[in-house]
Order: structure tokens, then C-alpha cells, then sequence
């Protein structure tokens, strides 16, 4: 079935003032308030959405679920990006309470910095059935923007530290910034992730290609309107989100071109 992706990065405390961060990686814009987030993710659940972990899409898994309901829905996966201490002291309570299924996308190389998940951390998310720990890259940087040889050792130190931390076997990748290539694909490939997440507006369908995994961002911005408007791919709403985000990534690609080994 037909899955949209959404994608946070840290939630913010209650009462914490505009432009609040919880550590220098992370943009203001991506700051969900607590209570916000709560009220989405009881929205899905109270509205019936089908909620699947992010495996779920291309493992086969879905097999024996049926096709969205007539209104047309698609199933809905969790994600977040960066690795920040919210995932486990804000986010997990309320997904744990509702039963929803996420995947945590972590920057191995700042595991234990200030405001991020620690080592502990990351195991205690990881060994809660509901919760996946994935990679985010080692230092965060854009791995379409590196030489082969850099973005391979940030992949396999990535990868390698989620199997020690977490003892899982598999992990699947998120590319930092969204920024992703075909090279960028076969190199997660092999150093053993099972999907590539970017920032690419759409859906995922059966049978597309997880290394190139759409996602839709969830902003501070976002009122409970605009939150349940997105998750319809037939609203105006959704189609002009698609459309500003396809536009601004096809803008940023045309720099890239113009003005070769500038970061965006």
C-alpha cells in the first residue's frame, strides 16, 4: 500500500521560547512543541490511520494488510532525524503510550554531545520493540558533497556503531540535509543499510526503489490544520507543499551545478 513518510527532528519542551534548540546541529524551523506532537500522533491513532514501522515498506510485511480505506488514505510511518535526547525523554512516552512505531535516525559522531542521545540512550530506544535505531551519517555532513572514499567511511562508521550500540543486525539510512545521489545509493547499499531516506516530496509505493525514500517534514510552523491537510495527498494543502519543496530542491541542484563543492 501507498505510505507517507513523516519526518521530525527534535521536540521542544513545553514553554520553551521561539527559537529554542537543543544543541547547535539543530534548526529552529524543525521544533515541534510536545503537546503539538502529542496531539498529532493522537490524531492518527484516534482517526485510525494505519501506522507501520519503517521496515514495514520493504520487507514484504505488508502483505496481509489491506489496501487504504475508501477514503483513499495512505498508511502512515514515523520518523526522526539528527538523534537528539527529545527522541527519548519527549517522543517515546507519547509513542509508546499510542503504540506507534518509529524510527530514530541518528548522527553516530555526536552520540553524547550536549542535547543529543547518549549511548545509553540509543540502546534503551533501541531495545523497546516499537523503536529502530537508523544512521544519519557520522558527522553530518552531505554526503552527495563528499568524495567516494569520505562518504563511504561516514556510512560504514555509521552503520558500524548502530550494530555495536544496538546490537541489531540491519539498520536503514537517512541522508543528512536529504542530500542523496545515486552514488550515495550504492554506497549505503554496501555498507549494509536496507533503505535510504531523503527529503524528497511524495509518496512510497509498493515496489519503488527504498533508497530513494520519500518524506514529508513536519515544522514548527505547522498548525493542526496544515498536520492533518498533509497527510491527505489530495488536498491543496499537500499538493502545494509538493510543489514548493520540489521547486526549491530543483533550485538547490541548479546552484550545486553552477557553483561545484559549495555546501547548501
Amino acid at each position: 500500500m501507498e505510505a507517507l513518510v513523516l519526518m521530525y527532528h527534535q521536540i521542544v519542551p513545553d514553554g520553551a521560547p521561539d527559537g529554542w534548540v537543543p544543541a547547535p546541529l539543530a534548526d529552529p524551523r524543525y521544533g515541534v512543541t510536545r503537546l503539538e506532537f502529542a496531539r498529532q500522533m493522537t490524531y492518527l491513532r484516534e482517526e485510525g490511520y494505519t501506522l507501520l514501522p519503517l521496515g514495514a515498506l520493504f520487507s514484504g510485511e505488508t502483505a496481509e494488510i489491506p489496501r487504504a480505506s475508501a477514503s483513499g488514505r495512505p498508511a502512515v510511518v514515523v520518523t526522526f532525524d539528527d538523534g537528539y535526547a527529545s527522541d527519548l525523554a519527549l517522543a517515546m512516552p507519547i509513542l509508546a503510550r499510542l503504540g506507534i512505531p518509529a524510527t530514530f535516525f541518528v548522527t553516530t559522531g555526536h552520540i553524547g554531545a550536549p542535547g543529543m542521545l547518549s549511548e545509553k540512550g540509543v540502546a534503551e530506544l533501541a531495545a523497546r520493540p516499537l523503536f529502530r535505531i537508523g544512521g544519519h551519517g557520522e558527522s553530518h555532513r552531505f554526503l552527495s558533497e563528499l568524495s567516494e572514499s569520505e562518504c563511504r567511511s561516514e556510512l560504514v562508521a555509521s552503520f558500524d556503531r548502530i550494530r555495536t550500540l544496538t546490537g541489531q543486525e540491519t539498520a536503514e539510512m537517512s541522508a543528512p540535509g536529504g542530500r542523496t545521489s545515486p552514488l550515495v545509493a550504492a554506497l549505503a547499499r554496501r555498507a549494509g543499510f536496507l533503505a535510504l531516506a531523503t527529503s524528497r516530496p511524495g509518496l512510497h509505493y509498493p515496489a519503488a526503489d527504498p533508497f530513494f525514500l520519500p518524506r514529508l517534514p513536519i515544522l514548527r510552523r505547522h498548525t493542526f490544520r496544515d498536520f492533518s491537510a498533509l497527510l491527505d495527498p489530495r488536498s491543496r494543502t499537500h499538493r502545494v507543499n509538493e510543489w514548493i519543496r520540489s521547486a526549491k530542491q530543483a533550485a538547490r541542484s541548479a546552484l550545486r551545478i553552477l557553483s561545484p563543492g559549495k555546501g547548501g
